[in-house]
């Protein structure tokens, strides 16, 4: 396999230079690099993978919210000099990266800063194209006093706070207050900056960066950034593709054990149900397979196991914090877990996890089955403990889903399922057959009390009426289950209707514009408080999410592509760069663009964008209990080609080479590990899909070449399945809404002010 990469800086091919198919360290950055114009002021934000991150601005110094760390923001910034000329950044090219920046002057001197992950350390870098006195002088948000201990500077706390900074050198300097220059002509000087809470911890931290800390930081993080790979015959994809797995991994901390922020810079916190909808794309398509089991213990200790029993028994958290009590007021959370673990388990085999995940499981339904599941065997549930959260001064629902809300039951038919299979194999097939008998029930029931034949309902009222809102959660009934919970022509009128009234090319709105309650705006101070609209409209990243996998099992990835496209654009230039916002306003801007609001960064919203593309356009699945490597792709028909490293397993991997030529799609298997049975499920020209199995063995190459009249393996005929009829007579031809004009008084929500506010508190919300 061969692989192009274009480098933004010079637009010059750079070659690949790695037995493991991936581009080496600098290729690989350098494709990555964002380059911000001279003037152009965008923010950009790197993590520590401890409980920290740095947030910085393009073309200012000080700009940004600088190294923000739980015990408080000491380093802000810094400058650089060549022979005490100081390089003005202002009008600069500047590069942002994932591990921080680099900075190219008009003298040819340079400026790099990375934050070191998991050293409670940063390092700065100036070069010169020919030896000068270079400094360096860290801009400090309160220094308190300066002092030199031999090779080393140690900054104290000022009053109010606990931070020590220590700044080591790559080379003898002197020291002028806070400058720090080299002590004789070099073409590079390096400054590490450790911090802690006192001056032997800041020292210990700055010295354990090593002798050439950014050199090693980009080392550390290709490994890891690369354990996976997907590199498509779409460049600017690639580049969208890496940052949000590299966005993704900045969000792994250790604050509270091993576990996943949910967002910044507010929700610094480790949430239920954000940990787990997050996990496949932060970690499993990764193949960071150590680290989603630790995100999985971690959050079991936390498990409500209280006595006497109340009636969050068996729940996990809500929301882990530093500052608030461990709360449980969530009923997503504890099945999602239970689905990535089955997730994770199916991606490693791990059958020793699987029994600690069933000793979770006994009292999570222990309780839920005591305390919330109905005579239907439906999960009820409080108005806002689903996503969509958000209440009225904490008091109520802005957006009532309760009692029994339709991604609720899929998750709850789901976790029955896991439990029942986590029971198998634990040997109790007694709860094997109880979970299972109310799995089916479950179904059953649903379908009985949700759909009309043509309508899903969002919820079940209080009465059991239907609200038939038009929002994205029905769409999570065909991404969520391992199976068929409802069946498949219902997934594809669910579909149908979802995407038609919701999906706009920048994402899909929480409520259809046609809605009574319907908000264009997030931020709309004149006519609503922000939270009214916060469910009601407002697009939220991670619902692109579950939209492409639905469009994609069906055979709609020439549709769901533009939109990926379309976020990727969002990832590299809008906003924060290389991260995706919590939200859009439902409607664009006067000019047509998206507006981003909510949080800056937001954990789901990029790993979602990361399993898209590996479990969904390539549609690797693994289900290492079945000794099975499962496929289920939808290649946009704009891919001519793509190459993939997939891990699965302890230490295994499957590459994968396609190239499409004419309507035949060439496929390349290449394993590394125990043989494994594959299976390919793969779409027709009708959008129908087949389904054809074989065995691959190590160390032996596969041709798999499937098309109009077959599929062959190494020139020999397969064994073709039918396995899924098309359904595009059913969904018919989809295409993105237009959004409406925003004309305050064309929606009823902005008519006055607080509309929603009133209904709701008036008890008239429907």
């Amino acid at each position: 396999m061969r692989r192009t990469l274009i480098a933004l800086a010079g637009s010059l091919a750079v070659p690949l230079a790695s037995a493991a198919q991936v581009p080496a360290v600098d290729a690989y950055f350098d494709a990555m690099a964002i380059t911000a114009a001279p003037g152009q002021q965008s923010p950009f934000v790197a993590g520590d993978n401890l409980a920290g991150y740095f947030a910085g601005r393009t073309h200012g110094v000080g700009k940004g919210e600088g190294y923000v760390r739980r015990d408080g923001t000491q380093f802000l910034d810094y400058t650089s000099s060549v022979d005490g000329a100081a390089n003005e950044r202002a009008d600069a090219l500047e590069q942002v990266l994932p591990y921080g920046h680099r900075v190219h002057y008009r003298s040819g001197a340079t400026d790099e800063m990375a934050l070191l992950s998991k050293k409670d350390a940063l390092a700065i870098a100036v070069t010169a194209p020919r030896a000068a006195i270079l400094a360096l002088a860290p801009l400090l948000k309160a220094p308190g006093a300066v002092r030199r201990e031999g090779d080393v500077v140690i900054v104290a706390p000022a009053a109010g706070s606990t931070q020590f900074v220590a700044f080591v050198a790559d080379q003898p300097f002197e020291l002028d207050r806070l400058v720090m220059r080299s002590a004789r002509p070099t073409r590079s000087f390096t400054v590490v900056a450790g911090f802690g809470a006192s001056a032997a911890e800041a020292t210990q931290h700055a010295r354990q960066a090593g002798l050439e800390p950014i050199r090693a930081e980009k080392i550390a993080r290709h490994a890891a950034l690369t354990r996976s790979y997907l590199h498509t015959s779409d460049a600017d994809y690639n580049k969208a593709l890496n940052w949000a797995k590299a966005s993704a991994a900045m969000f792994v901390v250790e604050e509270f054990g091993t576990g996943i922020w949910a967002g910044l810079p507010w929700f610094r916190d480790n949430w239920g149900r954000d940990t787990f909808i997050a996990l496949p794309g932060t970690l499993l398509v990764a193949g960071q397979f150590e680290q989603a089991k630790a995100v999985l213990a971690n959050f079991a200790r936390y498990q409500n196991l209280r006595e006497p029993r109340d009636k969050e028994y068996g729940r996990i958290p809500n929301r882990v914090s530093a500052t608030d009590q461990t709360i449980y007021n969530t009923v997503d959370g504890t099945p999602w877990m239970l689905r990535e673990a089955l997730e994770y388990i199916r991606y490693t085999g791990d059958r020793a996890f699987a029994a600690q995940m069933f000793k979770l499981a006994l009292p999570y339904f222990e309780g839920a089955i005591a305390n919330y599941t109905d005579r239907q065997g439906l999960l009820s549930h409080d108005s806002a403990d689903t996503w969509m959260d958000a209440r009225i001064e904490n008091k109520r629902p802005w957006s009532a889903r309760g009692p029994r809300a339709v991604e609720i039951q899929a998750l709850w038919y789901t976790a029955l399922q896991t439990g029942a299979e986590l029971a198998a194999q634990a040997g109790d097939q007694a709860r094997a057959r109880e979970w299972n008998a109310l799995a089916a029930k479950v179904q059953r029931s649903f379908l009985a009390a949700f759909w009309d034949g043509s309508v899903m309902a969002d919820r079940l009222r209080d009465d059991a009426s239907r609200d038939t809102k038009v929002r994205p959660n029905q769409l999570m009934l065909v991404s969520i289950p391992f199976d068929d919970f409802v069946p498949l022509d219902v997934q594809a009128k669910v579909t149908r209707n979802a995407v038609s009234q919701l999906l706009y090319p920048y994402g899909i709105a929480s409520l259809s514009q046609d809605d009574l309650y319907f908000h264009p705006r997030h931020e709309n101070p004149a006519f609503h408080h922000k939270d009214a609209a916060y469910h009601q409209g407002t697009i939220w990243g991670w619902n692109a999410g579950f939209t492409v996998t639905a469009l994609n099992k069906f055979g709609y990835q020439d549709l769901s592509w533009p939109l990926t496209q379309n976020l990727g654009r969002q990832i590299l230039g809008l906003g924060t760069l290389g991260t995706m916002s919590e939200l859009l306003d439902a409607l664009p801007d006067a000019q047509g663009r998206p507006k981003p609001s909510g949080t800056w960064a937001q954990s789901w919203s990029v790993a979602e964008y990361a399993r898209n593309g590996y479990q969904d356009y390539v549609g690797f699945k693994p289900d290492l209990p079945a000794n099975t490597l499962a496929f289920s792709p939808a290649i946009p028909s704009a891919w001519t080609s793509f190459e993939a490293l997939l891990p699965f397993g302890a230490g295994d991997s499957v590459e994968v080479d396609f190239k499409r030529v004419g309507t035949t799609g060439h496929w390349k298997f290449n394993l590394h590990g125990a043989p494994r049975a594959v299976s390919v499920s793969f779409l027709n020209a009708d959008k129908s899909r087949s389904r054809i199995a074989f065995t691959l063995a190590a160390g032996k190459p596969a041709a798999l070449a499937i098309g109009a009249r077959g599929a062959t393996l190494n020139g020999r005929a397969l064994s073709v399945q039918a396995v899924q009829p098309s359904f595009s007579a059913v969904i018919g031809k989809l295409a993105f809404r237009t959004p409406a004009q925003y004309v305050p008084d064309h929606f009823p929500m902005l008519r006055s002010k607080d509309v929603l506010k009133g209904i709701v508190e008036r008890g008239e919300y429907r």
